[in-house]
């Protein structure tokens, strides 16, 4: 029986890292989902994975309780982290759609997001749900597998079990972490920038040029028409730039896969 029960602390080791993982992880983490089912799918993941990962656990007494319990808890909080890493680019994307909805006039218009369950701006929640169709059906290539992006998330965690086998509270790793967490807001800004940077250019230069037809014929009065000129004309560009907007979403999950790859292989080892 004793080798039962060791296998069976290590499970749980492994359903406390993958659990951290699954509820903050974009879609998954949304209170619309049961928690039955994120249980679940918690349970068989951990079987799936128990054979590939169990070796490169640590070695702990597990009659120490105290021991096992916070080795739990870390292994929850290194999943916890690379699913909000994987949610901050999300928030790029409603970020980019707050920007069009500023420059286009219509970001009093709210509607409420089915996965974060609060109400965001229009563009925004579009943005967030295009980015969730690419997330789950649009492939992209990486190290040689040309799958989804969501499924590239278990190669990350599979290769988090081998790079990171705990958590070590020392000032070293404390510290990196904080610096990879402030570098993943500084990717968020830089994609929101990337993908929103030629619409709220085009929409700046029709203000400008409504503001110097209008000083130019004030008899025109134009700033009433502003308004609708620029709803109509981000509306078109937005249009035109999809086969852009799509690469570049595509793309943003590659960088932040990267990013949690670096973050990993760069992690303090004992």
């Amino acid at each position: 029986m004793e080798p039962f029960f060791k296998g069976f602390w290590l499970y749980l080791l492994i359903f406390a890292r993958i659990s951290g993982l699954i509820f903050f992880l974009p879609i998954l983490s949304s209170e619309n989902v049961p928690f039955r089912i994120k249980m679940s799918l918690v349970f068989f993941l951990s079987m799936i994975f128990f054979p590939l990962v169990s070796e490169y656990l640590p070695k702990i007494a597990f009659e120490d309780f105290y021991h096992y319990v916070l080795e739990i808890i870390v292994q929850f909080m290194i999943g916890a982290i690379i699913g909000f890493l994987i949610q901050v680019i999300f928030t790029a994307f409603v970020l980019t759609g707050e920007l069009f909805g500023i420059q286009m006039g219509i970001s009093f218009s709210e509607v409420l997001d089915p996965q974060s369950e609060v109400s965001l701006p229009l563009i925004g929640t579009l943005k967030n749900l295009i980015s969730i169709i690419i997330f789950l059906f649009v492939d992209f290539e990486m190290d040689g597998f040309y799958i989804p992006a969501y499924l590239h998330i278990f190669r990350a965690l599979q290769y988090s079990f081998v790079q990171v086998p705990t958590f070590y509270f020392d000032y070293q790793t404390i510290s990196g972490i904080l610096s990879y967490i402030d570098q993943s807001f500084g990717i968020m800004f830089l994609v929101a920038l990337k993908i929103g940077l030629p619409l709220v250019g085009i929409l700046f230069i029709t203000s400008l040029m409504l503001g110097i037809i209008s000083k130019a014929s004030p008899q025109l009065n134009l700033f009433n028409l502003g308004l609708q000129i620029n709803i109509i004309t981000g509306m078109i560009v937005l249009i035109l730039l999809f086969p852009v907007i799509v690469p570049l979403i595509r793309d943003s999950f590659l960088q932040i896969y990267d990013f949690i790859g670096e973050m990993l292989y760069a992690w303090p080892k004992k």
